[in-house]
């Protein structure tokens, strides 16, 4: 039994190591055996520990696979979309995003074609698991992992914004299989009943429940009064029909909104969360639900930057996505993370760092597999190297420069004996 031990075991070794959940390692080295880590720790005593195991030396940095919290793949093939001028203008956006979804020609092997590209992309970026939403099925994305693909969880996504399209989406929902996670888009799209039936269906099933939230500050004006450019867009639509009623209860925020709801709980993710005050907050750590920011996509659309610090006061470690080519300029993680810490200078380059691996992964309750170098997690691990990488002198710098200097000119993926 020792000697299959000693073939399969491995020890990886570099510069830095960091395991995110616990402090940078300088000199440091891993161990790995059939795809999880076994430890982690000082070359040194690794060296010690486990004399005979075969060393590999890697460059620079070994860090875990980053996690992206939020994405619409099958919108990848959506980038001719102008940014709105102004944040009032979110339901313009809306309204032309819908307008090319109905007129698009694009054919079903062509969304394939794009989302596969941006996958491919993910992946050479060093993104492990990816959480992607969308209305339509695609046996490409569903759930399995692919070679030089990240994992993909796809949650299914729907609308109810009147008594007719809730019927639709609960008979929609009602013909899924279990395996297939549900989700609705948001507060000012679907009915307070539809929220409701999903959630409780993802409590049943023990499966994620990923909703927009706060995104615009619009949102709390209609959710606060009925009114504003959310109720001006559903009636030119011809889909208000009381089945919203804020005007007579009225709420302060999404978030007290969805606690009224009943769905906030550890498995509940909260995309976006711009307009949320601190109380709110509180709420969401008591609940224990998670946040996802995505400050590309807030920045293309200018609906405002999400109030990090306050979030990381109240105990939040949000999760970062990417959204879409359809809201943003590019789908990148290491933008995200570079574009967060310019936007918020007081916050630290651990806690964005954090945020892009460990915040996801705990965000899609995928915390045991990915986001940290830690005994027991897969050994999904990314060599990272550039030329002002191999210049840091220390640990500080060396986050800083992951974290603001963009996307690394070399990442590669650490394969491991099987």
């Amino acid at each position: 039994m020792e000697k299959i031990k000693r073939q399969t075991m491995e020890i990886l070794s570099a510069e830095w190591v960091i395991p995110v959940a616990t402090p940078v390692i300088g000199d440091g080295s891993v161990v790995v055996d059939r795809g999880r880590i076994i430890a982690v720790g000082k070359r040194a005593d690794i060296l010690c520990k486990y004399q005979g195991i075969e060393e590999r030396r890697c460059d620079s940095v070994l860090m875990p696979g980053l996690v992206n919290g939020h994405m619409h793949l099958e919108l990848s093939h959506v980038r001719d979309i102008t940014p709105p001028p102004a944040e009032n203008a979110f339901t313009d956006w809306i309204s032309e995003l819908i307008t090319i979804r109905q007129n698009d020609t694009v054919t079903r092997s062509q969304v394939v074609v794009a989302f596969t590209s941006i996958l491919l992309d993910q992946y050479a970026s060093g993104v492990a698991l990816v959480a992607d939403i969308g209305n339509e099925f695609f046996s490409e994305l569903s759930g399995q992992v692919s070679d030089g693909w990240p994992e993909v969880l796809r949650l299914v996504e729907c609308l109810g914004p009147n008594r007719q399209a809730i019927l639709t989406a609960k008979e929609k929902i009602s013909n899924l299989s279990d395996r297939y996670p549900v989700c609705v888009h948001a507060p000012y799209s679907t009915g307070p009943d539809l929220f409701v039936y999903s959630k409780q269906r993802c409590r049943r099933l023990g499966h994620l429940f990923s909703v927009h939230a706060a995104e615009s500050s619009a949102e709390i004006e209609f959710l606060r009064f009925g009114t504003g450019c959310f109720r001006n867009f559903l009636e030119k639509r011809k889909s208000w029909d009381g089945t919203f009623s804020f005007a007579e209860e009225g709420f302060a925020g999404t978030v007290f909104y969805f606690d009224h709801l009943g769905i906030l709980d550890e498995k509940t993710l909260l995309v976006h969360a711009v307009h949320v005050s601190e109380q709110e907050l509180s709420l969401v750590a008591k609940r224990g639900a998670h946040i996802c920011l995505c400050p590309g996509s807030n920045m293309f659309l200018g609906v405002g930057k999400a109030p990090i610090e306050k979030m990381i006061k109240a105990g939040i470690l949000p999760a970062l996505g990417t959204d879409s080519p359809a809201s943003n300029v590019t789908i990148d993680l290491w933008r995200e993370m570079k574009l967060l810490a310019a936007e918020h200078p007081r916050v630290a380059h651990e806690s964005i760092l954090a945020m892009a691996t460990l915040g996801g992964a705990q965000a899609l309750n995928r915390w045991k597999d990915y986001g940290s170098i830690t005994q027991g997690r897969r050994s999904q691990i990314i060599q990272v190297s550039s030329p002002a990488l191999k210049r840091c002198t220390d640990i500080s710098q060396v986050v800083r420069q992951l974290v603001t200097g963009g996307r690394p000119n070399e990442i590669s993926w650490i394969s491991t004996i099987n």
